[in-house]
């Protein structure tokens, strides 16, 4: 049996549980998945790359101190929308303190740093296929690639199982525990994300 599979977590809790909980991967995690939409936020408030950046750490800072406070389980409470708020201040932050040299901003982008609005200057399914595609590399880089080929060969190319073991020299019993155990953990790193 491949002892990478065997060693391999089959379930892992969720990545904001992790991140709270001070979890380095948990929190490198969140960052990875979640950092290029908080700058693209910032960049479509007309915010230039590198003050866009500079808000973007400002912001995941304070939901570093921010995190165990947030309570997901609060009526219409998202994380996206949190997140989107901590942003959204952030950037007021940023604009208040450059008042020497203030980031410039079109009239028509200003709408979105000043306004009260609880959502974020993107689209819902814009983001949550972002973060799908951005979970889904991190589970690569943190799987074993043996086990990442099985599950992509069968989950994704949609390859028969026994085709992919033979190929591999292992089991099919092997290539389905490795395709469920990489799929239970994006359904359980995406189901806390309710966006």
């Amino acid at each position: 049996m491949n002892r990478d599979i065997v060693d391999e977590p089959s379930t892992h809790p969720s990545l904001l549980d992790r991140a709270r909980l001070g979890d380095d991967e948990g929190w490198h995690t969140l960052v990875q998945v979640y950092g290029p939409i908080v700058y693209r936020w910032i960049r479509r408030c007309g915010v230039q790359s590198a003050d866009a950046a500079d808000v973007m750490q400002d912001t995941f800072l304070s939901v570093a101190k921010a995190l165990p406070k947030f309570d997901l389980d609060r009526s219409g409470a998202t994380f996206r929308g949190w997140l989107w708020t901590i942003a959204r201040n952030k950037l007021r932050d940023r604009q208040r303190a450059d008042q020497r040299s203030p980031i410039s901003l079109d009239d028509a982008d200003l709408r979105w740093s000043e306004q009260d609005d609880a959502h974020p200057p993107s689209e819902l399914a814009d983001d949550i296929q972002s973060i799908q595609k951005r979970l889904l590399q991190v589970l690569r880089h943190s799987t074993d690639p043996k086990t990442w080929q099985m599950f992509l060969r069968t989950a994704v190319e949609g390859c028969d199982p026994a085709i992919v073991a033979k190929e591999m020299c292992v089991s099919r019993w092997t290539v389905y525990k490795a395709r469920a155990r990489v799929l239970q953990r994006l359904r359980k790193e995406l189901e806390e994300f309710s966006c």
